[in-house]
């Protein structure tokens, strides 16, 4: 039987893709529901929507910034789209922007709310006077959660209410229908994971629909277009469903080459501390993703990863849409070889190889790196060897490297591929020397075999908790006035809805007036700040190169954790200062408020879209945990996807990665105009004492893509980086920014995330 077709009209929400899987689960009719999802401005006159009608048995307008009475430039077609009497049989549900248009179009006013209501949950009351079969099997009274700051004035008589809330602004109305047409709309967002009953309100439309086009014969004129050319019919839904780029980077392969793989086991303490001493003993290179606090279902594993001359080292430069690739500490690979050739005055050579490429083809390189490196492993082992290193912030979508190119060339991705690696399992104290190709360091095995601490519970780590004295440091950050003239535009965005959240973030920069090396503010930083994800990468990678890209990281939050079917991903949002006065009990009552709540709420959604735009199957299995931290106590949730090994699914943990930049817990919602916001308006300003609205590393990810297909990545926060080796450092910090924020909250709260890593220069 043919599917039943919906058009869905997405305004660049983030949380499209939560409507959609709900849509896509269910039947009507017996027959399978088949949604296509184009942007609110795919088309630009309303004539070539028209067009593509006779494919569709009803329109759903999805969630979105802005405001109808704006027109085409704030909203799209979504503006004009109930002024068209060709779509006046066409069955259409309008959700949050696409109601209010809808209402907007009848007469109705749309005006800003007293008092805006974003992520938080609210009874909604059905309406006796009005009966409607958009709310068959619902209760009188379902609890729903809104994402508004505009509601709808003034009813005109073809508006007919269906469900009402009420708040400090009054009685709001929050469903309601067109006289005489198949047009609905709710206010509210049935997709959200707080929402009761919202599958039961798509299930209702989607029936609706389907008996109004069987009644106005649209059904009928449907299955004629699809029987006359079934072929061209499937095409034209093939073409629209195309206008949204949802292509995987590379084609899952099975793996069955696993011969050079080698391993050698040792019996060793669980003590975390453990990755820390052996660092201290290796004189080789290495990056490092310890784990320095072991919790529940975070900082059980500790890689070290050990780079040589075979390792490809791949670098990306967005600012010159360019990507190299050479060899560990290539002889012939100098800083000015490279400069040369980045400045296109040679072409590729042997030692050096230069792409012509933006950052969406470079995902591309890393997979064509790996593919023939990928091999099968069942040991339960994390990480036997991959690619390893950190994705800037502007690595993301919507988001640019806009330094200019003549000022200074800046590394956005650098990535090593690792053959030789220890991992360790601090869980069941096991410690794993790893090599893909059979030749494990000698020295690195020796020293291993001769330790008499492996197994020893006191593993005693001398570094110092501070740096050494005689140094002194330059700190220069926003002044509390930039921050609040920064606070205050944020909070005007907001309100005209053009943004639920909004991470705010600040940059701090440390001049230090003699260089220490990385590894000895390294070494004070994971002592202050002990974390699940603490990272150490020094990328040295050029022989002559006395300015690498550096970063330091005692990160909490993980990102994004793939294995072959599933993934994982722990945002964070919601932060109090620990104290002798701060009780874990007083901090669950401060971190479960509306504000608090509503902010961890709107980043589960969008996390939950993230995923849900790739994978059919995604649950929420652990819902605003509040987890304790050596400085602060935090809200985090726990977010699943499941079935990346089905074979209808064509995706890998990669796609799921590059989809999801940048790590919306780092952005707020929805992502694409808050971080456009961010970027070209608020923080350029406000950090323009550094790289102005440029992250880089802060906000962006750290970690691997190993040989045996999984992935482990954190968010880049209480961290710092330095581009030039340590002559000077960057440490970002901020906060996600709500209708609720406090200007003195918001600063405290910056203050405290900036203090994991400022403290060790104060």
């Amino acid at each position: 039987m043919a599917p039943f077709n919906v058009l869905f009209i997405d305004s660049y929400d983030s949380f499209t893709y939560n409507v959609v899987r709900l849509i896509e689960k269910q039947l009507v009719n017996g027959q399978e529901v088949h949604v296509t999802t184009v942007h609110n401005d795919t088309f630009t006159q309303m004539a070539d929507l028209v067009a593509q009608l006779p494919y569709f048995d009803c329109i759903v307008v999805g969630p979105g910034p802005g405001n109808p009475v704006n027109g085409y430039d704030d909203v799209g077609l979504v503006s004009s789209l109930f002024n068209s009497d060709e779509l006046a049989e066409v069955p259409i549900l309008g959700i949050c922007l696409g109601f209010q248009a809808m209402c907007y179009s009848q007469g109705c006013l749309i005006e800003e709310l007293n008092t805006i209501k974003h992520g938080q949950v609210y009874p909604i009351l059905l309406c006796s006077e009005e009966s409607s079969e958009l709310f068959c099997q619902y209760p009188q009274t379902f609890n729903s959660v809104r994402y508004h700051s505009l509601h709808v004035k003034n009813l005109v008589p073809s508006i007919v209410p269906l469900a009402r809330t009420n708040d400090e602004n009054g009685s709001l109305l929050m469903a309601a229908g067109v006289r005489d047409k198949p047009w609905f709309g709710v206010q509210y967002h049935p997709e959200s994971c707080c929402s009761e009953l919202g599958s039961t309100l798509i299930e209702n439309f989607l029936n609706m629909a389907y008996k109004e086009n069987v009644q106005s014969g649209r059904f009928q004129r449907k299955e004629k277009l699809r029987q006359k050319d079934e072929a061209h019919f499937s095409r034209k839904l093939k073409e629209l469903d195309g206008t949204i780029d949802k292509s995987c980077i590379y084609k899952k392969i099975e793996i069955s080459n696993s011969e050079q793989l080698c391993m050698k086991e040792y019996d060793v303490t669980k003590v975390p501390e453990l990755t820390l001493k052996i660092c201290d003993n290796l004189s080789c290179a290495k990056f490092i993703m310890a784990s320095s606090k072991v919790n529940p279902h975070r900082g059980e594993w500790s890689v070290i990863a050990l780079p040589n001359e075979r390792s490809d080292v791949l670098t990306h430069y967005s600012q010159l849409n360019k990507t190299t690739i050479h060899k560990w500490r290539d002889p012939k690979v100098t800083k000015e070889f490279i400069k040369s050739h980045l400045n296109g005055k040679n072409n590729s050579c042997e030692s050096l190889k230069v792409l012509d490429e933006d950052k969406s083809n470079f995902w591309i390189t890393m997979a064509n790196l790996m593919k023939p490196k990928l091999v099968s492993n069942n040991k339960e082992v994390p990480f036997i060897g991959g690619l390893v290193g950190t994705l800037g912030y502007e690595m993301g979508y919507y988001v640019y490297n806009t330094i200019s190119k003549d000022e200074r060339v800046i590394p956005d991705a650098k990535l090593v591929f690792i053959e030789n690696s220890i991992v360790i399992d601090h869980t069941n104290g096991k410690l794993y020397c790893i090599s893909l190709n059979g030749e494990f360091p000698v020295e690195v095995t020796q020293l291993l075999d001769q330790c008499d601490w492996l197994q020893n519970d006191v593993c005693d780590v001398p570094w110092s908790k501070e740096l050494p004295k005689d140094v002194k440091f330059d700190i220069t950050m926003p002044t509390k006035e930039d921050y609040a003239r920064a606070f205050k535009q944020c909070q005007t965005y907001m309100h005209k809805g053009d943004s639920y959240e909004m991470c705010l973030t600040t940059q701090t920069k440390i001049v230090p007036d003699k260089r220490l090396t990385p590894w000895r503010i390294f070494q004070t930083l994971v002592r202050r700040n002990p974390a699940p994800f603490s990272s150490f990468f020094e990328f040295c990678d050029v022989v002559d190169d006395d300015e690498p890209l550096c970063l330091l990281s005692t990160s909490p939050e993980r990102f994004l954790k793939w294995d072959r079917d599933t993934c994982e991903l722990r945002p964070i949002k919601g932060t109090v200062k620990k104290s002798p006065e701060m009780t874990l009990e007083k901090a669950h009552g401060i971190l479960k408020t509306p504000k608090e709540f509503g902010e961890n709420l709107m980043i589960l959604d969008l996390i939950r879209n993230d995923l849900y735009e790739l994978i059919p199957e995604v649950n929420v299995e652990e819902f605003m945990v509040v987890e304790e931290y050596e400085t602060v106590y935090q809200l985090v949730s726990v977010v699943k996807a499941h079935g990346l090994s089905n074979p209808i699914v064509p995706y890998s943990g990669l796609d799921v990665l590059r989809h999801s930049l940048p790590p919306g817990s780092m952005t707020g919602a929805p992502k694409k105009i808050t971080v456009q916001l961010l970027q070209d308006v608020v923080e350029p300003e406000l950090n323009c004492h550094v790289t102005a609205g440029i992250r880089g590393p802060y906000s962006g990810v750290t970690g691997y893509w190993s040989a045996n297909g999984n992935g482990d990545w954190s968010v880049n926060i209480r961290c710092m980086y330095s581009y030039d080796g340590g002559a000077s450092w960057q440490i970002g910090a901020g906060g996600a920014i709500t209708v609720l924020s406090t200007l003195e909250g918001e600063l405290e709260e910056m203050y405290t995330k900036l203090q994991s890593a400022l403290q060790v220069f104060l």
